[in-house]
């Protein structure tokens, strides 16, 4: 007996199939209802995990650009895969060179070490370890307006 878990959104999607003749609904079927997800390896063994892409747009001295962003990947590496340009100097969240500013949306910062309770209730974004958790605006190159808010 095969059995396959997914896990998405909190909600847990289960099916097992044997050589028994009870009809069950595959689970492809519910995940193809889902029209921002795919599909990843899992960490456990022949487990696999839903991921979704988000719409990500960037308000860039340039002008707006919009990217897709995958849930495990992080907004600068998004955006630098793409050709576009954004400050940062440590990748691992400790400085502020790569700070944005929140317009709309969420995001998963939980890696980083140098923003205060204050700043990210404010809205301050460290583009080099945010991952998207919807679709979402950030003001980017905003180094400057951080270090005199």
């Amino acid at each position: 007996m095969a059995s396959l878990s997914l896990s998405v959104s909190g909600a847990m999607v289960t099916t097992t199939s044997s050589s028994s003749f009870v009809h069950r609904q595959p689970a492809t079927r519910t995940l193809l209802a889902l029209p921002k997800v795919g599909l990843k390896a899992g960490r456990g063994r022949g487990t696999v995990t839903a991921m979704a892409t988000y719409n990500v747009t960037l308000i860039t001295p340039g002008g707006k650009k919009t990217i897709k962003c995958r849930d495990d990947e992080y907004i600068l590496d998004a955006a630098e895969e793409i050709g576009i340009d954004l400050p940062y100097s440590c990748r691992a969240g400790a400085c502020s060179s790569c700070a944005g500013k929140l317009v709309s949306g969420s995001v998963d910062q939980s890696e980083q070490n140098f923003l205060d309770d204050d700043q990210l209730s404010e809205g301050w974004v460290l583009t080099c370890i945010a991952f998207p958790t919807s679709d979402l605006v950030i003001e980017t190159n905003k180094e400057e307006d951080l270090a005199s808010a």
